[in-house]
């Protein structure tokens, strides 16, 4: 009875090893275009009055966040051959005394302010880093992050310009809104 149930197993292990089903159909063809959504705020000042920092809803820009993407925030921080450059924040604005231009956000709104010590008197900065400033917001979906794609697709968060070509941004489409 044991010799007659070994050929048995192996014919039976055989035989669903190489079992498969047909093909099934095609997924849907993913849409074309930008991925993600971008708006910029133009000449916002910070100042003891908004208590340094500038508030606002994604409504307010026509943009829908859910619970898990991903937001990303950029300074226009100078021009360079009439290109912008834009920075990350965070981003230091007086490394010594730990001051920095930083963000929050929620799926409701987001905050951009200037942070610093409590002993720090952020009157004192200077008007080129509190006055007029340009900020970039762009929100991407949390499943094109770098944790779901390959390492040949990961794309440097910190440099604009290869965000903005990784999710297909157009830059004539971005809305401008206004501080004011």
């Amino acid at each position: 009875m044991k010799k007659l149930l070994i050929p048995f197993i192996f014919a039976a292990a055989v035989l669903f090893q190489s079992c498969t089903g047909p093909r099934g159909p095609e997924g849907p063809i993913g849409p074309e275009g930008p991925i993600g959504q971008t708006f910029e705020i133009e000449d916002y000042s910070f100042n003891s009055g908004n208590d340094w920092q500038l508030r606002r809803t994604f409504s307010s820009a026509n943009v829908g966040i859910a619970d898990q993407d991903i937001v990303l925030v950029y300074i226009l921080w100078g021009v360079a051959d009439g290109a912008p450059i834009w920075r990350l924040l965070p981003q230091a604005i007086d490394m010594p005394r730990g001051i920095v231009y930083n963000f929050d956000f929620t799926p409701a709104d987001f905050t951009i302010f200037i942070d610093a010590p409590a002993s720090v008197n952020l009157s004192t900065l200077a008007s080129t880093v509190t006055q007029n400033q340009t900020f970039r917001i762009v929100a991407l979906p949390s499943n094109w992050s770098d944790a779901k794609m390959s390492a040949q697709e990961s794309v440097d968060y910190s440099d604009y310009n290869a965000v903005k070509a990784h999710f297909h941004l157009d830059e004539s489409k971005i809305q401008k809104i206004s501080a004011q």
